[in-house]
């Protein structure tokens, strides 16, 4: 991820949609699923979820579809109880050294920064790959999901499930490396 978004939000409901944790066209399983098919996750277009996100809330939903796209769609599947599954293209791919937890940390305020100037960002690191964001004031929880969500995935290329690497510069010492986070919570004040 750059300091611009990889996927720019054009209005709220595509705002929405960035927030959730998987790009369209990943490859996931479904936790209730016993027959442990592989499905397609696509953000949810039920009359529900689509007013929501148009309200300004973030997306929390998927839709599930099959390889060929269309028979047997399960609609309004929490964002909770799908599991990611590597596409077979995935499996080869080389990526670059993963980022320290410090230096992700360090991109993911500098990112924050350059995108809602004069905003103050805490993040804080929370057990394992888990950040935190507080602000107060400013902009909404959906405006800062659509800038956080990059590091969870790259909406570029829907088969790609990784954040794009970048260069981070910490004390004086640039580093190339692909930020690795599992989740970031936000928490407006």
């Amino acid at each position: 991820m750059t300091a611009t978004r990889n996927a720019p939000a054009t209005g709220t409901h595509t705002a929405g949609y960035l927030a959730l944790r998987l790009p369209a066209g990943t490859w996931v399983r479904h936790e209730d699923d016993k027959a442990r098919r592989i499905w397609i996750a696509q953000p949810c277009a039920c009359a529900i979820c689509v007013s929501a996100t148009l309200l300004g809330a973030p997306a929390t939903h998927y839709e599930l579809r099959t390889s060929d796209g269309y028979e047997a769609t399960l609609v309004h599947v929490r964002h909770t109880s799908v599991v990611p599954h590597l596409h077979p293209d995935e499996l080869f791919q080389v990526y670059a050294s993963p980022l320290t937890r410090p230096q992700t940390a360090t991109h993911l305020r500098k990112t924050l920064r350059q995108a809602f100037p004069g905003v103050r960002f805490s993040v804080r690191r929370g057990r394992g790959w888990t950040f935190s964001v507080r602000w107060s004031g400013g902009p909404s929880d959906v405006e800062v999901a659509s800038v956080t969500a990059p590091l969870l995935a790259d909406y570029a290329t829907p088969g790609r499930r990784r954040a794009r690497p970048v260069t981070v510069t910490r004390f004086g010492r640039a580093t190339y490396g692909t930020p690795l986070v599992d989740a970031i919570t936000l928490n407006r004040r």
